[in-house]
């Protein structure tokens, strides 16, 4: 075997993956600059350029190995490249009123289906593929089906119409956001974490936190916090985070489980947390025809009270079990980290974000301010490295391209079931089976809702899970009076954090790995600190004041007493306040937390009552535990 000519034909292959990266990514730019191409046109480009990438891709990393593989995989792109090309020369005719497709595009569309079935299967699991291809099985077979899931079935010209020679399908709405939004804001991300984000974050947290007590664990949790704001990915939040403050935590003393499930907690965090919350949350505002900049607004207060439970959480558990801080010669000086050279590049274009987030300026425009800013900081500040620093620039918008596959392959194939829900009407069947089981009462519907997502959420991507339950159980919170902002956001919520709960933990996986812990332990320590995040959405239900919906004085007297509520449980959840507490004290101030979570007059009082109960049961422990300490001290031989 000739291991050279193997050699250069990898190397030459790498060299092309890196320069189609490098193309994708100012595809996206120019197009966010100049305006998006036609919607079949710039969404079957985005989708069939990442599907290309990623078969090439797959082709590298085997580096000459299982030839059989990797020859599928290069036709497969190829006949990507072929399917794409049509699309784009014939988008008059398909357009045209008239078109009807033949059997060449029928053929085409289920060869492109079956593409995007296959890289999404390779990407992130069996899981959504298997989905799609279900809800694909439904729409062809309804009249076989059972009971009220019965319908009269789709043909499949009819269904290749749909899914690939319209902007219903492949090319749909979500996949728009996609090509657009998310992308843009993916390259914003990926283009800021290269030029310096990650270590910026990473060092102001540490001063911020470090020297407390469990202060590796805050470290973790603000750093998760401020990385989530340009990652928007729980994933790839605790992989990129993980790698630095789990071991860290480790060599601290801290249990592998706590240091696992603080960064699976934290990083799960990072997708509700503006400006940047996630792909989910771009589709939520296009669902609910809402500007980004209300969106992320109104996840502010939700979003503070989730890390300020863990924060505080951490602490409770941290002082149980003298969990110290970070030493002071491993804290970078305050000095060093906000010198002009290390932030200037990265915390000013996420001020030029966030100042035309609310100026009413489109995500799209204010993601190329912000990254415009970034690139313009970034060379200024060092204007002797422009060329090595151009070469950076220029890695980070082929990492952004590699960032982007996994979302791409998601959610044209989350697309495909979303349409078959569309098309067979299983979608409002969900909605009535929902207020069937629940009838008026939206706590019941909430419940049925929360564990059909949290199912959802178990086996999916926060992505997936959010379309296909927002798909099929908001409509049905809405029906009962739910305001359509508070049912997205409870379906949101769940479905982000069915990444830390049991069984299928996607989140706790990574972090469990990390450490080198059980994951069930490190999903019950994550669990614990979250308490808050699995509560709250029950109060967007019954009063959206927390989302900035109603008066002042709602807002304000829901945000005093969840905040009180959140301390409750946080303390509860991990069984110290001032000192351990016992069961009885831990069950007292959940139930205290609880009740203060519900915005009522009648549950805020007897909830506060229950939690200065504990308060005052702390105290005289620890006052007690206090004069034990100074008689032992006193007692004790010179």
């Amino acid at each position: 075997m000739d291991t050279t000519a193997t050699t250069r034909n990898g190397q030459t292959l790498d060299t092309i993956i890196y320069v189609l990266a490098v193309l994708f990514a100012l595809f996206h730019l120019y197009t966010a600059m100049f305006g998006a191409f036609q919607t079949i046109i710039q969404r079957s480009v985005h989708v069939g350029g990442g599907v290309i990438l990623f078969l090439l891709l797959a082709v590298s990393k085997r580096d000459g190995e299982n030839k059989l593989l990797s020859g599928i995989d290069l036709l497969l792109a190829v006949v990507t490249a072929g399917i794409v090309a049509y699309l784009v020369a014939n988008f008059d005719n398909i357009m045209h009123p008239m078109f009807e497709p033949r059997h060449l595009e029928v053929a085409m569309g289920v060869v492109m289906v079956g593409i995007v079935f296959y890289v999404t299967q390779r990407l992130i699991g069996w899981a959504i593929p298997l989905l799609s291809l279900f809800a694909v099985a439904y729409a062809l077979f309804g009249p076989y089906f059972p009971g009220i899931w019965k319908h009269s079935g789709v043909s499949l010209n009819y269904i290749m119409e749909v899914l690939f020679l319209s902007d219903r399908g492949l090319w749909g709405l979500v996949t728009g956001i996609s090509a657009t939004i998310i992308a843009m804001f993916m390259i914003f991300g990926a283009v800021l974490f290269t030029t310096g984000g990650g270590k910026a974050f990473m060092d102001l947290a540490t001063c911020i936190t470090g020297n407390s007590y469990g202060g590796a664990g805050k470290l973790a949790a603000v750093a998760s916090g401020l990385f989530g704001m340009i990652s928007g990915s729980a994933a790839a939040n605790v992989a990129t985070t993980g790698a630095f403050t789990i071991p860290l935590m480790k060599r601290l003393g801290y249990a592998p489980e706590f240091a696992g499930g603080v960064e699976s907690s934290a990083s799960s965090g990072g997708q509700i947390m503006p400006p940047i919350m996630g792909a989910a949350a771009f589709i939520m505002a296009e669902i609910l025809a809402m500007s980004y900049s209300k969106l992320a607004l109104a996840a502010i207060i939700p979003s503070v009270l989730f890390y300020f439970g863990v924060i505080l959480a951490i602490h409770f558990e941290s002082k149980k079990m003298n969990y110290r801080g970070i030493p002071r010669e491993e804290i970078p000086p305050f000095r060093e980290v906000i010198h002009y050279k290390n932030s200037l590049a990265v915390f000013v274009p996420i001020g030029v974000l966030l100042v035309f987030f609310f100026m009413g300026y489109t995500p799209v425009s204010c993601a190329m301010r912000a990254l415009g800013a970034a690139v313009i900081l970034y060379l200024g500040v060092a204007p002797n490295e422009w060329k090595h620093r151009v070469k950076v620039l220029i890695d980070g918008l082929a990492e952004a391209s590699k960032d982007m596959l996994s979302v791409i392959a998601l959610i044209a194939c989350a697309q495909v079931l979303l349409a078959m829900i569309g098309l067979t009407g299983v979608g409002v069947k969900f909605t009535n089976l929902i207020i069937a089981v629940g009838g008026s009462n939206i706590f019941l519907a909430g419940v049925c809702a929360m564990l059909g997502t949290m199912l959802l959420g178990m086996g999916l991507p926060t992505v997936a899970a959010y379309l296909v339950a927002a798909a099929v159980m908001a409509p049905a919170l809405i029906k009962l009076g739910v305001e359509p902002i508070a049912a997205h956001f409870f379906i949101f919520y769940y479905s982000i954090f069915a990444g830390i709960t049991p069984p299928v933990c996607g989140t706790v996986f990574i972090g469990a790995t990390i450490a080198g812990a059980n994951w069930v332990k490190t999903a019950w320590v994550a669990m614990r600190l979250s308490l808050g995040a699995y509560i709250v959405p029950f109060m967007f239900l019954v009063s959206p004041a927390l989302l900035l919906v109603g008066t002042t004085g709602e807002i304000v007297h829901c945000a005093i007493t969840a905040t009180l509520g959140v301390f409750a449980m946080s303390a509860g959840g991990m069984g110290y306040l001032l000192t351990r507490a016992s069961i009885l004290e831990r069950l007292i101030l959940f139930i205290g937390g609880l009740l203060m979570v519900e915005p009522n007059i009648l549950t805020d009082t007897i909830g506060g009552a229950l939690f200065a109960l504990a308060i005052g049961i702390q105290v005289y422990k620890w006052s007690r535990k206090k004069k034990a300490a100074r008689a032992a001290a006193d007692t004790a031989p010179a």
